[in-house]
């Protein structure tokens, strides 16, 4: 990962955790916005509302005035528009040059000099404003707040998670990484409502929540080597059990390594957990890919000794075909060979098969939106990673995760 985008995702979990930190702290009676219509983070109690814009320049060297200029102007911009709402804008950044806020007076200056800029991206915004937003109005309502350190940002939430009811040891692995994901998950909802919530309802949520949450998000903490560790342990009790129906569904534009691993993870997958003759499930594996690269994986699986079944017979797919039971002959020392090993299909021409003969345990792997899926009844386990190494550590068919 580049450096820019390394900076790039830790203004995002910068901006979650300021998130958790205002919901966890909020009253009773408090809605919180995530990614609301004026700001990142919006408060709304009985006695007042808050507009919160979060930003996180580590990499900033030096503050400029001019890299808050967006922001102010578009603060500026919602006030004018809606004086008589009594809304309090706050400025919340990170800059690692920046110990503590600048006081009242160089406020204004930066609010005056954001009217003036000359910027070709803001100027038309600023002379939308200028000589018509009302500062003296403004600056009551309005602060700046200078945020700590990221790491220091994740030991409030911490601290705020467990001040809230959250058992010390589940914290790290478990209430902290569900935590990120929830808000990761709710500032992409499209409709406003459902970009809300509150603390109690935040909380009740989190402490109902078992397994560890395995996505682009919290692969990215540094907890990452103990979070795969505890997803790996909690995915075991399953895994381990011989009779157990289970689908795999792999999302490959979002696996990096996605044409390297696949196949050795089907082989490891197998050669570790049906083999035996008490493996009498026989797993079904759905690709999200065109019908030109699902035949190629099906031919590099027969390759590496793999035999899988699709279901057609002279082109023609049937379901019953599909789903028939392998034959099976004995061979030496007692072992058996079966007629097929794995069921194949193509997610974008058969998903909605997987709804008529149910699972014990789903797997999803990547970030694939599988709410066609009638999940009812079934153990889902959606490991949200870009690498098919991580994929094969969490199952339990490799050692090695890197």
């Amino acid at each position: 990962m580049s450096r820019a985008a390394d900076f790039t995702i830790k203004g995002f979990l910068y901006q979650f955790n300021k998130t958790m930190l205002e919901i966890l702290r909020s009253p009773d009676d408090a809605i919180v916005t995530v990614e609301g219509i004026v700001e990142d983070i919006e408060v709304t109690s009985s006695d007042a509302k808050t507009a919160i814009q979060c930003k996180y320049h580590e990499a900033a060297d030096t503050f400029t005035p001019s890299i808050i200029f967006k922001p102010l102007l578009q603060m500026l911009e919602h006030f004018h528009a809606n004086q008589a709402a009594g809304i309090r804008y706050i400025l919340f950044a990170h800059f690692p040059s920046m110990t503590e806020a600048p006081n009242q007076s160089t406020q204004l200056t930066y609010l005056k000099s954001a009217l003036d800029t000359k910027n070709k991206d803001l100027k038309g915004l600023a002379s939308n404003l200028r000589d018509k937003v009302d500062l003296d109005k403004f600056m009551p309502l309005f602060s700046m707040q200078v945020g700590p350190a990221f790491d220091d940002l994740v030991t409030q939430v911490c601290a705020a998670l467990k001040e809230n009811g959250i058992p010390e040891g589940e914290i790290d692995t478990l209430a902290y990484p569900n935590a990120i994901n929830m808000v990761a998950g709710i500032s992409v909802k499209h409709d406003p409502a459902e970009r809300t919530t509150t603390r109690m309802k935040f909380i009740e949520i989190l402490k109902s929540i078992r397994k560890t949450a395995i996505s682009r998000w919290t692969m990215a903490l540094k907890t990452r080597k103990q979070l795969l560790e505890a997803r790996r342990a909690q995915l075991k009790a399953h895994l381990d059990t011989n009779s157990r129906l289970r689908y795999i569904v792999i999302d490959s534009k979002g696996l990096e390594d996605y044409e390297e691993e696949v196949i050795l993870f089907m082989k490891d997958y197998l050669d570790k957990y049906h083999f035996k003759q008490v493996h009498i499930c026989t797993p079904v594996l759905c690709l999200c890919v065109t019908k030109d690269e699902f035949q190629e994986i099906q031919h590099r699986l027969y390759q590496k000794g793999i035999i899988s079944t699709d279901g057609c017979i002279g082109g023609h797919f049937e379901e019953q075909y599909f789903f028939r039971e392998p034959l099976s002959s004995r061979v030496s020392k007692g072992e058996r060979k079966r007629e097929f090993s794995l069921r194949l299909l193509r997610w974008e021409k058969h998903n909605a098969l997987l709804n008529h003969r149910k699972c014990d345990d789903l797997f999803i792997i990547g970030e694939l939106n599988f709410s066609v899926l009638d999940t009812s009844d079934v153990n889902v386990e959606h490991l949200a990673t870009s690498s098919f190494k991580e994929v094969k550590y969490m199952m339990g068919v490799s050692n090695v995760y890197e």
